[in-house]
């Protein structure tokens, strides 16, 4: 199953902000954050399935589905997927009280 990936505009902001961060410490660790992102991304548009599935009372969050950014653990993805279509909705740091941010 290959899939088209769309980007909400949240996780482009979150992608940029984490890559800042990163930045501010170091390049290398800046470059590795991105293409971990977009490895773990296309990993994900060929196996949709893989993420753990989270249920969430926001109608607009149900049926997401969450996994690791690779190499950077800390970093959770969270996305939706259809028949053709992979949304990957955030990218937060795990200690992110994301429970309650997607139950709004």
């Amino acid at each position: 199953m290959n899939l088209i990936p769309h980007y909400t505009s949240a996780v482009q902001v979150d992608i940029a902000e984490i890559g800042f961060y990163f930045a501010q410490r170091s390049r290398a660790v800046e470059d590795r954050f991105y293409q971990a992102v977009d490895r773990s991304i296309q990993f994900l548009l060929k196996a949709p399935r893989s993420g753990e599935r989270r249920s969430y009372s926001n109608p607009e969050y149900a049926e997401m589905r969450v996994w690791q950014v690779s190499g950077f653990s800390n970093y959770l993805i969270f996305y939706r997927a259809d028949e053709t279509t992979l949304t990957v909705v955030r990218v937060i740091h795990g200690a992110r009280d994301y429970d309650t941010m997607f139950s709004e």
